[in-house]
């Protein structure tokens, strides 16, 4: 009878184990069963280039059911792991329906949560790109704030439609940032007239004095000659900052300014999965699974963890970074001591410690590093999409993505506004001190329930403004 192994997650270290593992099930020695909510895996990557237009959005995702095979795919969601039991009970979108399914080794690479305690108004207010809707949704609602700004005629409203709010100078949020400066730049040249170009304004908002922590270790002249490019873009910079709130209307920094904005994406800080509370397994102070270097979990011989879910020993010291290219390496080697496991041959520890690091600073720039030796500019930039596209799995995949980068430069980018309507019902809003909710004259939408604070309505009148009520919890308005 063949071992069974069920994985949850479905990201980079998801595509590496089913390939490692791929001999094994053939020979019928493991009976692999891959489950994710999504039937496809998100290579974040690229997630900079299809929030702006240079990629089709499905070109991102490789396809489960062509990257997984021979082992099974269940689509559904994950309710609960029974560790004494050794079963996971899933979930079918359509009703709930539930399903129980048996494992031998059960292996965790569930990757992270946005983090939506960092600072008031995360969760409500935020555009985050964590998961593929939600940069989907980012994708949509840049281009909804053009294409309001375009009719908007009050400039208060207009500055705050056109004012694009990034909170992170990591590799991520510089990447988001410097493309989207980009981006906006070239939207008000060739699709929208009425905007002129110095009207679009992008704010990078970090917590350090300089970007790209991860490379100060080491890499200090890439950081240098990336800050000096990207002071010739136009983007704005806030150092030494962090976000203290976000509301519909404005972010508040922490040094006391407000800048008014209708959107604020969030590329810093994130929290385990959720799956993971309530598990008899050993965890860092971050929340992530402890494993040794065979990849086991702490006491857990059967259970096995990698990628950002789980604290992986560095083999110069300390845990690896959450980066997908140690995700990727992780779940190899899961795969490989789980294989050796069922032959009874010996386990091998995990090794590997990097090949480089790289960021794309927009207009066709970047700063890399691989096996230590440095580039910067044009060939930073070719070298490192190439890497990257070689980790894409899906063929097609890596084919779409490679044509899309040839014809955007001669088409021009993608500017469809595929709205994603909010649905109808309860939903939650944060608002600061000294903010307006409903402005006189306006058509109000929605009715208000306080949760927490107070509420002051007023009036114009000709002598003034004129207090009608103070509301409290539980009261509403609108």
């Amino acid at each position: 009878m063949p071992t069974r192994v069920v994985f949850l997650g479905g990201g980079h270290g998801a595509l590496k184990v089913a390939k490692v593992l791929r001999p094994a099930i053939r020979r019928g020695l493991i009976d692999a069963t891959f489950i994710d909510r999504d039937n496809f895996a998100v290579f974040h990557g690229f997630i900079h280039e299809m929030l702006c237009g240079k990629l089709q959005p499905s070109h991102i995702a490789n396809p489960a059911r062509r990257v997984f095979p021979p082992a099974r795919f269940h689509n559904a969601e994950i309710e609960e792991i029974d560790l004494t039991a050794q079963t996971v009970t899933t979930s079918r979108a359509l009703d709930g329906r539930q399903y129980e399914l048996p494992y031998d080794h059960l292996i965790l690479m569930l990757g992270s949560n946005d983090d939506l305690s960092r600072y008031a108004g995360t969760a409500e207010h935020a555009q985050k790109l964590k998961t593929y809707w939600d940069c989907f949704k980012c994708r949509n609602h840049i281009i909804g704030m053009m294409e309001m700004a375009a009719i908007e005629i009050d400039p208060v409203e207009r500055r705050r439609l056109l004012t694009f709010v990034v909170v992170g100078g990591n590799f991520g949020g510089v990447e988001v940032a410097s493309e989207l400066q980009d981006y906006l730049q070239l939207l008000t040249r060739t699709e929208y007239p009425s905007i002129r170009p110095d009207e679009p304004k992008v704010i990078l908002v970090h917590a350090g004095d300089r970007i790209l922590p991860e490379l100060r270790q080491h890499h200090e002249p890439l950081i240098t000659w990336a800050e000096k490019f990207l002071a010739t873009s136009g983007l704005e910079f806030r150092f030494n900052t962090k976000v203290d709130a976000a509301t519909p209307e404005e972010v508040v920094l922490s040094t006391g300014e407000r800048v008014p904005s209708r959107t604020i994406i969030s590329c810093s800080g994130t929290a385990p999965s959720p799956l993971l509370e309530g598990l008899d397994l050993r965890r860092d102070k971050r929340g992530r699974v402890k494993v040794d270097e065979f990849m086991h979990a702490l006491g857990r011989p059967n259970v096995w963890a990698g990628g950002d879910c789980a604290a992986v020993p560095h083999p110069k010291g300390g845990n690896c970074p959450q980066l997908a290219i140690y995700a990727m390496t992780q779940g190899q080697q899961i795969a490989r001591n789980i294989t050796a496991t069922v032959e009874g041959k010996k386990l091998k520890p995990y090794r590997f410690t990097g090949i480089g690091d790289a960021c794309s600073l927009g207009r066709r720039r970047a700063v890399a590093h691989i096996k230590g030796v440095r580039f910067t500019g044009l060939i930073a930039w070719i070298a490192w999409r190439l890497i990257l596209l070689s980790f894409v799995e899906a063929r097609d995949r890596r084919i779409r993505i490679f044509l899309d980068w040839l014809i955007w430069p001669i088409l021009g980018r993608d500017s469809i506004n595929i709205r994603m309507d909010e649905p109808y019902g309860i939903r939650r809003q944060h608002y600061e001190l000294g903010q307006k909710i409903i402005r006189e004259g306006e058509i109000g939408r929605r009715m208000y329930i306080i949760w927490e604070g107070e509420v002051v309505v007023t009036r114009s009148g000709p002598n003034g403004i004129e207090v009608l009520a103070t509301l409290g919890r539980g009261q509403h308005f609108g």
